[in-house]
Protein backbone atom coordinates (compact mmCIF):
# COMPACT_ATOMS: atom_id res chain seq x y z
CA UNK A 1 0.00 0.00 0.00
CA UNK A 2 0.83 3.65 -0.90
CA UNK A 3 1.36 6.34 1.77
CA UNK A 4 -2.60 7.46 1.08
CA UNK A 5 -3.97 3.92 0.74
CA UNK A 6 -2.74 3.22 3.92
CA UNK A 7 -4.51 6.28 5.26
CA UNK A 8 -8.11 5.76 3.83
CA UNK A 9 -7.29 2.00 5.34
CA UNK A 10 -6.87 3.13 8.62
CA UNK A 11 -9.65 5.60 8.76
CA UNK A 12 -12.05 2.58 7.81
CA UNK A 13 -10.96 0.37 9.90
CA UNK A 14 -10.39 2.50 13.04
CA UNK A 15 -14.01 4.21 12.45
CA UNK A 16 -16.87 2.01 10.80
CA UNK A 17 -15.00 -1.27 11.46
CA UNK A 18 -13.87 -0.55 14.78
CA UNK A 19 -17.12 -3.00 15.70
CA UNK A 20 -15.81 -5.89 13.73
CA UNK A 21 -12.76 -5.97 15.97
CA UNK A 22 -14.51 -5.24 18.91
CA UNK A 23 -16.31 -8.15 18.26
CA UNK A 24 -13.13 -10.59 18.32
CA UNK A 25 -11.61 -8.99 20.58
CA UNK A 26 -14.28 -10.12 22.82
CA UNK A 27 -14.21 -13.45 21.38
CA UNK A 28 -10.57 -13.78 22.03
CA UNK A 29 -10.58 -13.07 25.48
CA UNK A 30 -14.20 -14.99 25.94
CA UNK A 31 -12.38 -18.60 24.52
CA UNK A 32 -8.67 -17.99 26.17
CA UNK A 33 -9.44 -15.94 29.44
CA UNK A 34 -6.46 -14.33 28.88
CA UNK A 35 -6.55 -10.82 30.00
CA UNK A 36 -2.91 -10.61 31.30
CA UNK A 37 0.72 -11.00 30.58
CA UNK A 38 1.91 -10.29 26.97
CA UNK A 39 -0.06 -10.60 23.98
CA UNK A 40 1.70 -11.04 20.42
CA UNK A 41 -0.28 -8.95 17.47
CA UNK A 42 1.33 -11.02 14.56
CA UNK A 43 0.54 -9.34 10.95
CA UNK A 44 -1.10 -6.63 12.81
CA UNK A 45 -1.45 -4.12 9.93
CA UNK A 46 -2.68 -0.83 12.00
CA UNK A 47 -2.80 -2.93 15.37
CA UNK A 48 -6.53 -2.87 15.39
CA UNK A 49 -7.43 -6.18 16.88
CA UNK A 50 -4.46 -5.83 19.50
CA UNK A 51 -5.94 -2.48 19.95
CA UNK A 52 -9.61 -3.68 20.71
CA UNK A 53 -8.09 -6.37 23.27
CA UNK A 54 -6.13 -3.78 24.93
CA UNK A 55 -9.30 -1.85 25.94
CA UNK A 56 -10.90 -4.85 27.97
CA UNK A 57 -7.53 -6.62 29.43
CA UNK A 58 -4.51 -5.23 30.98
CA UNK A 59 -2.46 -7.07 28.86
CA UNK A 60 0.56 -5.60 27.42
CA UNK A 61 1.27 -5.98 23.49
CA UNK A 62 3.86 -6.42 20.46
CA UNK A 63 2.63 -5.66 17.42
CA UNK A 64 4.76 -7.18 14.57
CA UNK A 65 4.23 -6.95 10.66
CA UNK A 66 6.75 -7.09 7.77
CA UNK A 67 5.75 -3.95 6.39
CA UNK A 68 7.24 -0.51 7.80
CA UNK A 69 4.47 1.23 6.65
CA UNK A 70 1.67 -0.24 8.87
CA UNK A 71 4.08 -0.64 11.57
CA UNK A 72 4.34 3.25 11.43
CA UNK A 73 0.20 3.62 11.22
CA UNK A 74 0.33 1.14 14.24
CA UNK A 75 3.00 3.21 15.95
CA UNK A 76 0.64 6.21 15.35
CA UNK A 77 -2.27 3.88 16.68
CA UNK A 78 -0.66 3.06 19.73
CA UNK A 79 -0.16 6.96 20.93
CA UNK A 80 -3.64 8.11 20.11
CA UNK A 81 -4.98 5.13 22.24
CA UNK A 82 -2.65 6.01 25.10
CA UNK A 83 -1.31 2.88 25.35
CA UNK A 84 2.57 3.18 24.77
CA UNK A 85 3.52 2.51 28.09
CA UNK A 86 2.24 -1.33 27.57
CA UNK A 87 2.81 -1.93 23.55
CA UNK A 88 5.33 -1.83 21.02
CA UNK A 89 6.22 -2.67 17.54
CA UNK A 90 8.52 -4.84 15.89
CA UNK A 91 9.30 -5.42 12.23
CA UNK A 92 9.51 -8.85 11.49
CA UNK A 93 7.77 -12.00 9.64
CA UNK A 94 6.05 -13.99 11.50
CA UNK A 95 7.98 -17.17 10.22
CA UNK A 96 11.07 -16.06 12.16
CA UNK A 97 9.52 -14.29 14.84
CA UNK A 98 12.30 -11.84 16.95
CA UNK A 99 11.08 -12.99 20.19
CA UNK A 100 12.23 -15.64 23.10
CA UNK A 101 11.01 -18.62 23.26
CA UNK A 102 8.07 -19.05 26.02
CA UNK A 103 8.02 -15.12 25.92
CA UNK A 104 4.11 -14.89 25.19
CA UNK A 105 0.84 -15.61 26.53
CA UNK A 106 -1.56 -14.76 24.10
CA UNK A 107 -0.83 -14.55 20.10
CA UNK A 108 -3.32 -13.04 17.56
CA UNK A 109 -4.21 -12.46 14.27
CA UNK A 110 -6.61 -11.36 12.31
CA UNK A 111 -6.68 -11.05 8.39
CA UNK A 112 -3.16 -11.91 7.89
CA UNK A 113 -3.09 -15.75 7.69
CA UNK A 114 -4.43 -16.64 4.61
CA UNK A 115 -1.30 -14.48 3.28
CA UNK A 116 1.46 -15.84 5.35
CA UNK A 117 3.97 -18.13 3.13
CA UNK A 118 5.63 -20.85 4.70
CA UNK A 119 2.67 -21.73 7.04
CA UNK A 120 4.32 -24.77 9.27
CA UNK A 121 7.21 -22.32 9.65
CA UNK A 122 4.78 -20.10 10.56
CA UNK A 123 2.30 -22.06 13.28
CA UNK A 124 6.26 -23.56 14.63
CA UNK A 125 7.09 -20.13 15.33
CA UNK A 126 4.15 -19.06 16.92
CA UNK A 127 4.18 -22.01 19.31
CA UNK A 128 7.76 -21.73 19.95
CA UNK A 129 7.11 -18.17 21.58
CA UNK A 130 4.24 -19.02 23.41
CA UNK A 131 4.09 -19.79 27.27
CA UNK A 132 3.56 -23.23 28.41
CA UNK A 133 0.06 -23.07 29.14
CA UNK A 134 -0.09 -19.86 26.10
CA UNK A 135 -2.88 -19.73 23.65
CA UNK A 136 -2.66 -18.87 20.06
CA UNK A 137 -6.48 -17.30 18.27
CA UNK A 138 -5.75 -16.62 14.43
CA UNK A 139 -7.61 -16.00 11.72
CA UNK A 140 -10.04 -13.72 9.94
CA UNK A 141 -13.28 -12.59 8.60
CA UNK A 142 -15.45 -9.87 9.40
CA UNK A 143 -17.99 -10.50 11.86
CA UNK A 144 -21.56 -11.78 11.68
CA UNK A 145 -23.11 -11.23 8.37
CA UNK A 146 -25.58 -8.81 9.54
CA UNK A 147 -22.83 -6.80 10.97
CA UNK A 148 -20.42 -7.29 8.16
CA UNK A 149 -23.25 -6.10 5.95
CA UNK A 150 -23.82 -2.74 7.31
CA UNK A 151 -20.61 -1.99 7.73
CA UNK A 152 -19.24 -2.63 4.07
CA UNK A 153 -21.88 -0.76 3.11
CA UNK A 154 -21.20 2.28 5.18
CA UNK A 155 -16.97 1.85 3.98
CA UNK A 156 -18.13 2.28 0.44
CA UNK A 157 -20.08 5.55 1.40
CA UNK A 158 -16.56 6.86 2.76
CA UNK A 159 -14.75 5.62 0.11
CA UNK A 160 -16.15 4.97 -2.86
CA UNK A 161 -13.24 2.84 -4.18
CA UNK A 162 -13.35 0.81 -1.09
CA UNK A 163 -13.19 -3.58 -1.98
CA UNK A 164 -12.70 -5.14 1.08
CA UNK A 165 -13.91 -8.38 1.64
CA UNK A 166 -12.92 -11.77 0.89
CA UNK A 167 -13.30 -11.82 -2.84
CA UNK A 168 -9.30 -10.75 -2.51
CA UNK A 169 -8.43 -13.12 -0.27
CA UNK A 170 -5.96 -15.61 -0.59
CA UNK A 171 -8.83 -19.12 -0.52
CA UNK A 172 -7.48 -21.86 1.83
CA UNK A 173 -9.51 -25.27 2.87
CA UNK A 174 -8.95 -26.61 6.42
CA UNK A 175 -7.29 -29.19 5.08
CA UNK A 176 -4.49 -27.64 4.11
CA UNK A 177 -4.29 -25.45 7.60
CA UNK A 178 -4.89 -28.67 9.42
CA UNK A 179 -1.85 -30.46 7.54
CA UNK A 180 0.30 -27.42 8.26
CA UNK A 181 -0.34 -27.11 12.10
CA UNK A 182 0.35 -31.02 12.35
CA UNK A 183 4.28 -30.52 10.10
CA UNK A 184 4.77 -27.86 12.89
CA UNK A 185 4.24 -30.93 15.91
CA UNK A 186 0.66 -29.04 16.59
CA UNK A 187 -1.82 -31.80 17.15
CA UNK A 188 -4.54 -30.29 19.66
CA UNK A 189 -6.18 -27.84 17.62
CA UNK A 190 -9.61 -26.44 16.52
CA UNK A 191 -10.48 -24.70 13.19
CA UNK A 192 -13.37 -23.25 12.99
CA UNK A 193 -15.00 -21.55 9.70
CA UNK A 194 -18.57 -20.37 9.30
CA UNK A 195 -20.00 -16.99 8.50
CA UNK A 196 -17.94 -15.24 10.47
CA UNK A 197 -14.59 -16.01 8.95
CA UNK A 198 -11.81 -18.95 9.60
CA UNK A 199 -10.31 -19.27 12.70
CA UNK A 200 -7.93 -20.94 14.32
CA UNK A 201 -6.93 -21.74 17.82
CA UNK A 202 -4.34 -24.11 19.84
CA UNK A 203 -1.77 -24.12 22.56
CA UNK A 204 1.18 -24.84 24.01
CA UNK A 205 0.66 -27.30 26.18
Amino acid sequence: MNESDVMKYNQIALGVHAPIYIHYADRILENTDISTGKCLDAGCGGGYLGLALSEITDLEFVFLDKSPEMLRCASENIRARGISDRACTILGEVQKIPLEETSIDLVISRGSVPFWDNLPEAFREIRRVLKPCGRAYLGGGLGPPELRDILQEQARRINPGWRGGAHNIPQRDNSEYREALQAAGIDRFTIIRSDEGMWIEFGKG
